[in-house]
């Protein structure tokens, strides 16, 4: 009898709970249906720039970085589609973002270049599109820039080079952008080069970022790296990236700041460039344009 009191006084209790909680579903809580932001890629835009910084269009934006309602949401390989939670009218600041010195595994937001903000609305189970701009900020400066579009170039060879550079004529189906690019070709006669900036340039150091920006095509591998003129000994050689061979053009964005700070105690600083003939090839071309060392 007390056995089937205590399953009456049960039951009775679980018709209660369900009479007053019509409404709740225990097992699949209800949740809020989200919106999406679509980004195809980022449009750049030279104009507002100084004119140290140039005109090139170039640019190699492969992310996305979002933040919604001043929270991080995530970072996308363009083009992109996401969910978003927070539907309705937001703000939303999509910030570019590149390879770090080429390396597909390595990402972040490029510090030159400017977020775009809007304030939309999101639909609920729609798609909100943006067709982002950018441009550098107006406090990046341009230490060393060049873009052989003049009658002459500000690379010299060093004692470890064998050959010179050429700029391309007009026309030439090499030539990336503008009027002209750089090229340095080698052979079984001319085996090696080497190329710095002809002048020193100050960077700042204390973990400030400093990057290299350039266009490139080469058909082996060229190394990239500073030369730093020390108080106490001199010139030194500091190799920072190589650069694998690409058919095509290609752009990177190479982080100097790392190396730049170690020798912060330096104020004279040329970027170089340098490449040996493989032994099994016959000839080697290495093309350059748009070559920028950038910083705040």
């Amino acid at each position: 009898m007390k056995k089937q009191r205590h399953i009456l006084i049960v039951f009775i209790s679980m018709l209660w709970l369900l009479n007053i909680l019509p409404s709740c579903n225990l097992i699949n809580p209800e949740e809020n249906t989200p919106g999406y932001i679509e980004v195809s890629d980022f449009v750049f835009n030279p104009t507002p720039t100084s004119v140290e910084l140039g005109s090139s269009n170039s640019t190699r934006i492969k992310d996305v970085w979002v933040y919604v309602d001043n929270k991080f949401l995530g970072a996308y390989e363009l083009p992109a589609r996401f969910p978003v939670l927070k539907t309705g009218m937001q703000k939303i600041l999509l910030t570019p973002g590149i390879e770090l010195n080429g390396i597909a595994s390595t990402r972040s937001p490029y510090p030159f270049y400017k977020g775009y903000v809007t304030e939309s609305v999101i639909p609920e189970n729609g798609t909100l599109s943006i067709n982002p701009t950018t441009q550098y900020f107006d406090a990046a400066q341009c230490a060393y820039c060049e873009s052989f579009d003049g009658s002459g170039f500000s690379l010299a060879p060093t004692d470890q080079s064998d050959t010179i550079m050429y700029q391309l004529a007009p026309g030439d189906t090499n030539v990336f952008e503008g009027a002209s690019s750089g090229v340095v070709y080698l052979d079984t006669t001319n085996t090696q080069f080497e190329f710095s900036s002809t002048t020193f340039y100050d960077l700042p150091g204390s973990g400030a970022a400093v990057f290299l920006e350039m266009d490139y095509k080469c058909s082996q591998e060229m190394q990239v790296g500073l030369y730093i003129d020390l108080p106490s000994s001199g010139l030194e050689q500091v190799p920072i990236y190589n650069l694998n061979p690409t058919q095509t053009w290609n752009k990177i964005y190479i982080q100097l700041g790392y190396v730049v700070s170690t020798y912060s105690y330096s104020n004279k600083f040329k970027v170089y460039f340098k490449g040996v003939k493989d032994i099994g090839n016959q000839k080697a071309s290495f093309y350059f344009d748009n070559i920028k060392v950038v910083h705040f």
